[in-house]
């Protein structure tokens, strides 16, 4: 795998009169097969950056990079704006979601230009990445499908906490820290060993209070979902966001195939559990269904 860093300058997408870039990561394989290339644009939750799809701090079975790179594919992998290594206006309050989606999908559009080459794109998007993904391909519609990890339009769970104090709590504006430890049993199935639980806290980023009051506002992504037209995967683990998983598919009602998927003995952090290679062998399997 070849991994090249990219800051990306996405200052007219996102508006505000000032520079700003999304940083990234493009992981390839050593040599792309012939043909159009599969690509993954990958979008991280709330909490993460983009090392959530390439974790430094584990051995390389918990790379979803170094997985789908193994295949022939290459995997964009961001900071969302606000988070990670991407900028971070000030004050946060002038952010928007679909600020931040339309600096996003320009991100996206540089990389495609710079492969030089026909591609198929795949949007990853996971849990506050998932609501990202959506308002993204609604609005800037590039994806030839997008698949929705961990993200709930019911009315979320999120294990102990209350979805409705946590809104009421947030600031008005700033970047905000997500209280981890507090969710280890939403995020993490038992068989997750306590050292990677430790380092993947350890690596985490603030969130604009923006997205976050967003992500907890109950249909915020409902209008954009009614509109994307291309097939749609949701995917949910076991321990997860959605309190009622069949009832996630007719949200994405233009879409011509949506499909459904529960990852056993999982918690919200997929790329974490022990049965994330099935995970990702299910994802692949529904990218090749899905090809024209």
């Amino acid at each position: 795998m070849i991994s090249t860093d990219l800051l990306l300058d996405v200052t007219p997408s996102l508006g505000l009169g000032e520079p700003a870039n999304v940083a990234a990561t493009l992981h390839c394989p050593a040599a792309l097969p012939e043909g159009p290339v599969d690509l993954l644009f990958a979008v991280h939750g709330g909490g993460y950056r983009r090392s959530y799809w390439h974790p430094v701090f584990a051995d390389e079975t918990y790379s979803f990079a170094r997985w789908f790179t193994d295949r022939g594919k290459a995997v964009l992998a961001i900071d969302m704006v606000g988070m990670g290594e991407s900028s971070r206006p000030e004050p946060e309050r002038r952010l928007s979601r679909a600020g931040i989606a339309a600096a996003h999908a320009s991100a996206l559009n540089q990389v495609i230009e710079r492969l030089g080459r026909p591609v198929n794109v795949t949007g990853i998007g996971h849990s506050m990445g998932g609501m990202m993904l959506i308002t993204q391909a609604a609005a800037h519609p590039a994806f030839d499908r997008i698949a929705v990890l961990g993200w709930a339009n019911e009315p979320m769970v999120l294990g102990d906490s209350d979805a409705g104090v946590l809104h009421a709590g947030l600031p008005s504006s700033g970047y905000i820290s997500t209280p981890r430890e507090a969710m280890r049993a939403l995020f993490y199935a038992p068989d997750v060993p306590l050292h990677i639980i430790e380092a993947d806290e350890a690596q985490g980023s603030a969130t604009p209070a923006t997205l976050g009051r967003d992500a907890l506002t109950p249909g915020i992504v409902h209008d954009a979902a009614r509109i994307i037209e291309v097939p749609v995967l949701i995917v949910q683990s076991e321990v997860d966001t959605s309190p009622n998983p069949e009832r996630e598919t007719p949200y994405f009602s233009s879409s011509p195939d949506v499909e459904l998927q529960i990852v056993e003995q999982a918690g919200h952090c997929q790329n974490f559990a022990g049965s994330r290679v099935k995970h990702w062998e299910m994802l692949e399997e529904w990218m090749q269904r899905t090809r024209p």
